[in-house]
């Protein structure tokens, strides 16, 4: 490694699955007060190891919280963040890393009553901040596609895996009340694709149906 030239980190590897990871999630104003918060679990990730999360549920795991809280308070934070722990096998919680941004468990989060991305934007706005209670545990959210993927690499059961999908609060890539994009993925419709493609750079086209 020393003769390679190149830079080396070496972590630690906190045993067990996935669904061991848990995070905690933050929203700090100007003044240093905690104006929103939640946690959360992953369920599934696609690949099943080191993988992208396909299914996660919020929780209320005071631990997580606390400790969250603390390191929150160490470094002076301001703004968004979400704290990533793995639980071992012992029960303690090991840092993993500390994301400064926006990302997906807010849509879930929002569904469970803490709603981030709303107060970020009132504060920035200068408007009255939304409501915000405890976040209520067991909001789940998953990506239907990838999570199918994840749920057949686990070995789940069919009926198991769609009796967490209809579950689930929320979901990426599908709406029931918005089915086109999901419909759009289909072969049928992308076999069209380049048709309706050709047909709309043509301005006679236009031309003849537009009202």
């Amino acid at each position: 490694m020393a003769a390679s030239g190149r830079n080396f980190l070496a972590q630690e590897i906190i045993p067990g699955p996935e669904s061991r990871i848990e995070s905690y999630h933050v929203y700090v104003d100007a003044t240093g007060a905690i104006a929103g918060e939640f946690t959360g679990r992953k369920i599934r990730t696609y690949p099943v190891a080191y993988g992208h999360t396909t299914a996660l549920s919020i929780t209320d795991a005071s631990d997580v919280q606390e400790l969250g809280r603390a390191l929150t308070r160490r470094l002076n934070l301001r703004g968004v963040a979400k704290f990533d722990f793995k639980r071992g096998p012992d029960g303690r919680l090991h840092l993993l890393e500390i994301n400064p941004r926006f990302n997906l468990w807010h849509f879930p989060g929002a569904l469970a009553g803490v709603n981030l991305p709303a107060l970020v934007y009132a504060d920035l706005a200068g408007r009255a901040r939304p409501a915000t209670a405890r976040a209520r545990a067991g909001v789940g959210w998953c990506n239907v596609v990838k999570d199918f993927a994840a749920a057949r690499a686990e070995g789940l059961a069919l009926s198991d895996w769609l009796g967490w999908v209809l579950r689930c609060e929320a979901k990426s890539g599908i709406a029931w009340d918005d089915p086109k994009p999901v419909l759009r993925k289909l072969p049928l419709f992308q076999k069209e694709w380049p048709f309706r493609a050709r047909r709309s750079a043509d301005p006679a086209y236009w031309q003849k149906n537009m009202p």
